[in-house]
This record gives C-alpha cells, sequence and structure tokens, in this order.
C-alpha cells in the first residue's frame, strides 16, 4: 500500500485555497502553495507559516492500529514525547511537546474540527497503597477510522490565537467527511494477538526461608532466602495472550449540496490478565450542507462512546495480581490456590473464603498478602466510561472575501469506576469491619463552547496580500467529583450505594469527598497575515482573555500576542535548480494561563467529606506588603526560528527548528513557610519561579525510489530538549536555596533551581568525604540519613524516529524505529522483588557468593573488599536506599511494522481491499531498564519514570483488513 510521506515543512494541510484558488480538501498536502488549518480552523497559506508544525495523515494512525489513537504516533512526530499509562486498552497517554512547562500541566490543547476540547482526565499516583486504576481519557474514546488528520501545533507561537490553553501547543484533529460526487461504503477489521515479555526477571533456584507447612499450621515467611531447590515459574502460566478486535463500518456520500458520513465501531479486548476485560463501541455522524447559492454552509457532527472495562492493573501492592505473584515464596504450590481454588464456602457464614498460604488456621494473615484470584475475583475494579462530543458551524459568505462564522460545541464525560472488597480480604484493606468495603469514585466533566469569527481575504494590490480574522469566544467548563470509601456494610458483600451505613462521622474507613468547580473564560482576538509578492510574510495575532479564576486577583484580565515573519528565500534569489523551495521563519509569543477553576473561592480549596467541611492545606497570600505572591496568571515566552527546504524536484524536504521558551508565575501550591513574615506561618500558595525549555527539533524525509512498481521513502525525525529551572522560590520568603517542590503525583519528583522539571531525588548510600560508600560491621551499606538527593531525570536528552514505507505493486511494507536515549528511571518494583529475595539478581548473588562494593569503607576508613551476605545486603539496601535502583531511560525499539497487499477487485459492489500484517512494540534494539522507561502510573505531572509495579511490557501481532464497496 503505498504511502506518500509528509513533511514538516507543510504543517497542517487540508482545505482548499484562501485566496483566489479553491481546491479540494486533502489530508495531506504535498504542494506548498496549498492551504492549510491553523487555529482556529483558520485557512492560512502553507508558505506564508512563520512557525512549526506536524502532520499525520489518517491512514498512517490505522496502518497498525492501537486503541488510543495517539499512542500510533510515537516516533512519527518530531519532539512530542507520548508516555502511556498502566491502563492498558483505553488507558490515559501523557503528551508533552518541546519538554515540560508547567507545575500544573504540560499537555497541549486538543481541538475537533477548529474548536477546543477539554481533555479531562483522573489517573493514580505512584502510591505503593494505591485502590483505584487510570480510568482513561478522551483520546482514548476516539474511533481512528473516524480522523482524517492529526496536526501539531509545538509551540506557543503557532496556538496563541487559542490563548493560555494553548500555551503547551495544540493537537487538531480533524475528523472525515463525505466528498461530493461519491458513495462509499467501508469496513475495517483487525485482530491482534498481545503478549507479554521482558518480564521481570526472577529466580525459582531458592526457597522459602521459613517453609510453608499447612499440616501444621505453618505458613512459613514472605521472604525467599531458604535452601536450594526447585520451583515452578508460575508467573508464565497465570499471563494470557491477550486479543485486540476493532470493526469498524462508515459510510459516506455527497453531492454539489450536502455530504455524510457516519460510522459505527467496536473495540473488545481480552487483557493479559485473567478476568480483564474492555469494550468500547462508537458512533459518530458529520453533515456538511449548502444553502441560499452556497453562500450558506452547515457543518454538524456528533460523536460518541460508551467504554466498559474491567481490572485494569492498579499501581500499587495490595490489589495487583502480579506482584503477589512476584513475590509468591518460592516452593509453594501456586496450583492448589489458582483458577476456582481461590476460595471455599466458608460453613459459619455461607460466604467464599479465600484459600491462600498466607492465611493461617485461625483465620489470620501472617503478611499482607493475597490470592491472585482472590484480587482477581472478590476485590474486582470496574469503570464505565461515557464520552459525547457535539458540534456546529455556520458560515456565510458575505461578499468574495469576507465571510462570517458562528460556531459552537458541547462535550460530556464521566467517569464511574468502582471497587468491591469482599469478607475474608486481607484485614487492613477492610479496614476493621467484616462486611466487604466499597470504593467508588465517579468524575464529570462538561465544556461548552462558543465564538463568532469574521474571517477576511481582501485584496488589496497585485503584491500585498492581507488574511485577517477578528472574533470572541466563551468557554465554560465544569469538573464535579465525587470519592466514596465505606466499609460499613449492611449485608455483607452486597456492593451497592443503599446497602451504606453512614454514622455522620468520618472514622478508619469511611470517606465521602465531594467537589465541584466552573470556570469561564470570555475572550477577544484577532490576526493578520501581510504577505509581499509571495516571498515575504508578516503574521500577528492578539488575544485578551477574562479568566474567573482571577475574579478576585488584582489581574482580572491578560493579554497574549505574537509575530512573526517568513521568507521565501527561493522566490528572492535565482538559485541552483536542485533546490525547489527555501524558507526562513521566525516568531514570538507571549501567552498567558490563568488559575485552576474556582481557585481563589471557597468551591477550590474547600472539600466536604461525608457531611464535614475539611478545612484547606493551604490558601493564597493576600498580605498587600507581599503583592509579588499574588496570585497571577502564568506567562509562557518563546522565541523560535527555522527552516525549511525541498530539493531534487521536491523528492527530499527537511524542517528545521530552534526554539527558546520561559515559563514564569509558576503555582507553586502548599508552600511550607516557618518563619514569621507578615502573613502568618504555615502553607500557602504562589505564583513564582520560571522553568526554561530550549531545543531543536527537525525532520528529513526522502523519497528514495517513487516508481509505482518500486518505491521507497524514509523519514528521519529528530530532536533534543533542555530543560532547567531557572527561579523556583521568590527571595522574600527567604526559603533555602536548597528546598525543593514535589510534583503532585508521588512525591519522588520534585523541582530545585538549577536542576531539571521531573528530576527524581530518593535515599543514598552513605559516603565518606572522597565519595566511598560506608558499609558497616557485616559489610551491608548504610544509609545517608541527612536528606533525600538527587538520583536523576527520566526525561530522554535526544529522541530518534526512523521511518521507513516500501511499495513493491502493490505489495507496501513499513516499519518504524524509535529512540529515546539519555535520562534516568527509578525501578521501584525491582527493589521489592530484590528484597524478598525472588529476584534473579539474589539468586546470581547467592550463587557468587555474596555481593561485591565497589569503592566501599568500613565507618573508621577501612576498605572493605569482601563479599557481603545477599540477603543482608538486599533486606536493607532494596527496602530503604533509592539510589542502586536507578537504571539509564536510554530504549531503542521497533516500534510498529506491516506488510500488506492490496487487491482491486473492481466488481460491482467492491472496489478494492487491502490485509495486512501487523505488529506493534515488537522487540527492544537497547534497554538497560528491567521495564519499559516510557510507561508512567498517571497522567500527573509527578510520577514520570517510577516503575510502582507496572504493566508487564506487551507485543502484539496481528491481521486487518480494509474493503471498500
Amino acid at each position: 500500500m503505498r504511502k506518500t510521506v509528509i513533511p514538516v515543512l507543510l504543517a497542517i494541510s487540508l482545505s482548499a485555497y484562501a485566496q483566489e484558488t479553491k481546491q479540494a480538501d486533502t489530508a495531506k498536502t504535498t504542494k506548498i502553495e496549498e492551504v492549510v488549518v491553523t487555529s482556529l480552523g483558520i485557512k492560512r497559506q502553507a508558505r506564508s507559516l512563520t512557525y512549526s508544525s506536524q502532520q499525520i495523515g489518517g491512514d498512517e494512525l490505522t496502518e497498525v492500529k492501537t486503541p488510543n489513537l495517539l499512542n500510533s504516533i510515537n516516533g512519527k512526530v518530531s519532539n512530542v514525547q507520548i508516555n502511556k499509562t498502566n491502563g492498558g486498552v483505553g488507558g490515559s497517554v501523557r503528551v508533552v511537546m518541546r519538554g515540560d512547562k508547567s507545575t500544573r500541566n504540560s499537555q497541549p490543547l486538543y481541538v475537533i474540527d477548529g474548536i477546543p476540547i477539554i481533555n479531562n482526565t483522573k489517573g493514580p499516583n505512584v502510591d505503593f497503597f494505591a485502590s483505584m486504576p487510570d480510568t482513561g481519557d478522551v483520546l482514548s474514546s476516539i474511533n481512528p477510522e473516524d480522523i482524517e488528520s492529526i496536526n501539531f501545533l509545538k509551540g506557543a507561537s503557532a496556538a496563541a490565537l487559542y490563548g493560555g490553553a494553548g500555551g503547551n501547543g495544540a493537537v487538531l484533529i480533524v475528523t472525515k467527511k463525505g466528498k461530493a460526487g461519491r458513495s462509499r461504503i467501508s469496513y475495517n477489521t483487525s485482530l491482534t494477538l498481545d503478549k507479554a515479555y521482558s518480564l521481570p526477571e526472577l529466580q525459582h533456584s531458592y526457597l522459602q526461608s521459613i517453609p510453608y507447612d499447612p499440616a501444621n499450621g505453618q505458613t512459613g515467611s514472605q521472604q525467599s532466602w531458604g535452601v536450594k531447590g526447585a520451583s515452578k515459574d508460575y508467573l508464565k502460566d497465570f499471563l494470557q495472550t491477550g486479543a485486540t478486535w476493532v470493526n469498524n463500518v462508515s459510510f459516506q456520500s455527497g453531492n454539489e449540496k450536502s455530504n455524510n458520513f457516519f460510522s459505527i465501531g467496536n473495540t473488545t479486548n481480552k487483557g493479559i490478565i485473567p478476568t480483564s476485560v474492555f469494550d468500547q463501541y462508537n458512533i459518530n455522524f458529520r453533515n456538511s450542507s449548502k444553502f441560499l447559492d452556497d453562500k450558506l454552509t452547515l457543518d454538524a457532527n456528533f460523536m460518541g462512546s460508551l467504554q466498559n472495562g474491567k481490572n485494569r492493573l492498579t499501581p500499587g501492592s495490595y490489589y495487583s495480581p502480579l506482584v503477589n505473584l512476584y513475590w509468591l515464596p518460592r516452593g509453594v504450590d501456586f496450583d492448589q490456590f489458582s483458577g476456582s481454588n481461590y476460595s471455599y464456602l466458608n460453613s459459619s457464614r455461607l460466604l467464599p473464603a479465600q484459600n491462600w498460604w498466607a492465611i493461617k488456621p485461625d483465620g489470620s494473615f501472617s503478611v499482607e498478602s493475597q490470592n491472585p484470584y482472590w484480587i482477581l475475583n472478590q476485590n474486582p475494579v470496574t469503570t464505565k466510561n461515557k464520552n459525547l462530543y457535539s458540534a456546529a458551524t455556520l458560515s456565510y459568505q458575505l461578499n468574495p472575501w469576507l465571510s462570517a462564522r458562528v460556531r459552537g460545541n458541547y462535550s460530556y464525560t464521566t467517569s464511574d469506576s468502582q471497587r468491591n472488597v469482599a469478607v475474608y480480604s486481607l484485614p487492613v484493606l477492610l479496614g476493621g469491619n467484616d462486611n466487604g468495603k466499597l470504593y467508588k469514585d465517579v468524575v464529570e466533566t462538561s465544556s461548552t463552547y462558543g465564538d463568532a469569527l469574521l474571517i477576511g481575504s481582501p485584496k488589496i494590490t497585485d503584491d500585498i496580500s492581507l488574511d485577517f480574522t477578528v472574533g470572541g469566544s466563551i468557554n465554560t467548563q465544569r469538573y464535579t467529583s465525587s470519592s466514596i470509601e465505606n466499609n460499613l456494610l449492611v449485608t455483607a458483600n452486597l456492593f451497592t450505594l443503599n446497602n451504606l451505613q453512614w454514622p455522620g462521622q468520618n472514622g478508619n474507613g469511611i470517606s465521602y469527598l465531594q467537589y465541584s468547580t466552573k470556570k469561564q473564560v470570555q475572550s477577544v482576538f484577532a490576526s493578520a497575515n501581510i504577505g509581499y509578492k509571495k516571498f515575504l510574510y508578516l503574521d500577528v495575532t492578539f488575544r485578551n482573555d477574562w479568566d474567573s479564576s482571577l475574579a478576585s486577583a488584582s489581574q482580572k484580565s491578560f493579554d497574549y500576542e505574537s509575530v512573526g515573519v517568513n521568507a521565501i528565500i527561493s522566490e528572492i534569489f535565482n538559485l541552483p535548480k536542485s533546490i525547489n523551495f527555501w524558507k526562513i521563519r521566525g516568531s514570538y509569543a507571549k501567552v498567558g494561563l490563568g488559575l485552576p477553576p474556582a481557585f481563589l473561592t471557597s468551591s477550590q480549596v474547600y472539600q466536604v467529606n461525608a457531611g464535614t467541611v475539611i478545612n484547606p492545606v493551604s490558601s493564597p497570600v493576600t498580605n498587600p506588603a507581599f503583592s509579588d505572591l499574588f496570585p497571577k496568571p502564568e506567562l509562557n515566552e518563546t522565541f523560535e526560528t527555522g527552516t525549511e527546504l525541498r530539493l531534487f524536484d521536491n523528492r527530499l524536504t527537511f524542517d528545521f527548528t530552534y526554539y527558546n521558551s520561559i515559563v514564569s508565575n509558576q503555582l507553586l501550591q502548599a508552600i511550607e513557610i516557618s518563619s514569621n513574615l507578615g502573613f502568618g506561618t504555615g502553607r500557602f500558595d504562589i505564583n513564582a519561579g520560571k522553568i526554561q525549555n530550549k531545543g531543536f527539533e527537525s525532520s528529513l524525509s526522502y523519497k528514495i525510489f517513487g516508481g509505482e512498481k518500486f518505491g521507497w521513502t524514509t523519514t528521519i525525525n529528530a530532536s533534543a530538549n533542555k530543560n532547567v529551572i531557572k527561579e523556583l522560590f521568590p527571595s522574600s520568603l527567604k526559603l533555602s536555596s536548597d528546598k525543593t517542590f514535589v510534583l503532585a503525583g508521588g512525591g519522588y519528583n520534585r523541582l530545585k533551581v538549577g536542576g531539571s522539571f521531573g528530576d527524581i531525588y530518593g535515599s543514598v548510600f552513605k559516603r565518606d568525604g572522597e565519595g566511598r560508600i560506608i558499609v558497616d560491621a557485616d559489610g551491608v551499606p548504610l544509609r545517608d540519613e541527612n536528606q533525600v538527593q538527587y538520583l536523576g531525570n527520566p526525561n530522554p536528552k535526544f529522541i530518534l524516529g526512523f521511518n521507513n514505507s516500501f511499495n513493491i505493486g502493490k505489495l507496501g511494507i513499513s516499519f518504524l524505529i524509535d529512540g529515546k536515549f539519555g535520562g534516568k528511571v527509578l525501578g521501584y518494583t525491582q527493589a521489592k522483588n530484590d528484597q524478598f529475595g525472588v529476584s534473579q539478581a539474589t539468586a546470581d548473588a547467592r550463587d557468587n557468593g555474596g555481593v561485591s562494593i565497589p569503592n566501599a569503607v568500613y565507618e573508621n576508613g577501612t576498605p572493605y573488599t569482601g563479599l557481603t551476605d545477599a540477603e543482608k545486603y538486599y533486606s536493607k539496601v532494596s527496602g530503604s536506599i533509592d539510589e542502586p535502583y536507578m537504571y539509564k531511560a536510554t530504549a531503542v525499539r521497533l516500534r510498529q511494522a506491516s506488510i500488506s497487499y492490496t487487491f482491486d477487485v473492481r466488481s460491482k459492489y467492491m472496489e478494492n481491499a487491502t490485509v495486512s500484517l501487523i505488529g506493534s512494540n515488537l522487540f527492544f534494539l537497547y534497554k538497560d531498564a528491567p521495564f519499559d522507561p516510557e510507561q508512567v502510573s498517571g497522567v500527573n505531572p509527578g510520577g514520570v519514570g517510577i516503575d510502582m509495579f507496572g504493566m508487564p511490557i506487551t507485543r502484539s501481532v496481528g491481521l486487518s483488513l480494509k474493503a471498500n464497496f
């Protein structure tokens, strides 16, 4: 199947010609004279753009299917970092363009057909005791088959017209629509099989420290530091082959007056963990119609989805079946507890009771461990998501060069997650009562957006062109959440809300948190693009926002501007014939960002817990003497410059961009201030600090062979980003320069002046003045008790994507290799496996007679050169020192590959059909960490680069069929 590579310099292409010439819409631009769709859906000539952007066509998203469409983009877009979460199929993704910028959120704005949407997520933190899974996001609910193209506006200059919401860039999603004079039915199906690989290296040659002896009522120990022996590898038997089946049917038709597009889709997944399932149903309808002699155009769209998931993996130990299997004491026969043997009927209560090695004859637990099958069947977690999006655009052509446009959308998402904890579960989970326990999280978000625009392209002179836009918008966002934790069930194991007791006060295992906010942003904006002889362009934008989150602040509104210029060198000078096009460009943008919804009102800082108002943990500074600390909007100033080249009859394209951005007035919440500076002692919220990102991004594409019998196109995306915390706490607070700010999401990631966003901090070895590790009398390293220290940064220093597409007649072959180089990540899973003596590393150490510690000394300074007993070493180090569990984050993988063949049927009912063999995440060419370094627990600012019992790495291989009728 032949592919056309999208060069970066064409930015985000879709539709028609901006001024005199009108051309058909297209998802991929191949000529620089075509127009592109930019912010707010405004059309501009590609040659006039003064900033960097990059487009991915819809067929590239579906070539190798992934349920969340953004996972298909890894390695294909320069300087876009995508982290998938532990949620698996239907899980969220964390997208960052040009580095993390904000303590609140560095993810871009998402836009569907020119209108912004809210992609709220509620993901888990990196928490050893986590109880609820990742619930997914709006992007995971969109059917990739409905997408025409995705366009990445990477910097503030490109997305300035979207205001503060676009400060981190924007992702423009363009949906499919019908085409005039064409009717078609398309059916797409794919079936992929998922298999876990690169699992934690576990040992099966040393047995339980104190053996399990049920005949004598002895459960034994949780650790496996016992004698030599053989035990079975139960993990590989427990994990199953997953399967993902995706089906989609679409209908499109149209004439010169109206066109329609309709699709229905379904995704069904069986996970690699038993009982883990996911189902999604999608529907999409879009109509575009013309009235009043084609002057009036109505474009309406509706998308909806339903998602049902069960037993998504939860980060943490208590509710992870894998962790309880990792730590199964060696020598214990898991087969007697697996499958239906996980429980038995308790004769006294006639309820299922847990069957597990750690349960004593009296029913008590000797250690905090549960049967993996009990967790899946008696502690199940379910997630039900509903998403809908509806939009309408009404455009009227006032005269040949001026049109008016009114648009609006409404989006709504709800996520309902529930975990049931049955009687006879681990007592610490039940919280002291014995009728069961229920967790329930419900999140609802809605967004209403509307704008009015005047878009003009008047002809000034033959040499001077002008494109302008003026307008205003209003955007209202609502967010409500409720979180229930209740262990006072009236009837045992009946997990319904009307079976819960509420004694009127909080206690162990009792809480009911309610939270609700509303935020509205009212805006006016304008943009103009002035061209001279089609070789020199000036682009300026202005926007002013009135943000309700600043209603009580001294600065109630804020404005932002951008200016950009470019010159088409190939039009100015006579260049060699080999150079078809050459452009240089530069731009500057200043973008603001308001505070969180209702941040300065009681609905933000107060919560209600089972009827009791919770006092705020922090509050804004209000003392006039410290006005520099008052709440204020975040400010992003970005400069970028770049060049674009086409050579050798447009066969080679090259794009390069350098950028430098500084984001100031970061929101730092709950800062502890112990000195009396005039506004009291306690925790306060301030806006301060500066975070700088600078780097480059580039894309090189070369059509090596372009024939129909044989074609080969190769594309390389390369980028690097350097992040520096230039400032953090203001000098007026008189805080120590060593003080750090902990990012939300787990506590490991912190900010410090001179460091980088996401730096990982943890415990380290105690060392002497020469940097040598200090050990005790047994040769066991000591921990530095002074403070947590810097361990490394998880973000890559360099990102590379290498994409190749071949066509041999009707046979298509493609593959993508991508690599992320540099950075360090923390393997908490490996540390705990070492502590319990179940890792292969502990077996190797025992086989070798102990652990060698290079450059070590006793406390008196005498060099230590012996071998430390493996049990003593790992029991101490892995349980309290993070430093040895830092790994290189560098990873190079074969991200995806496909082989396809297209049959030209040309019958009365079928046009063609394409059959493909597809694979994704196939294998690593290099990986140092014992887990996937790019996987995260959730989408929070903190938690990146920490493996807290994450999902095993999986590869997917399968078949797909596309048929057009």
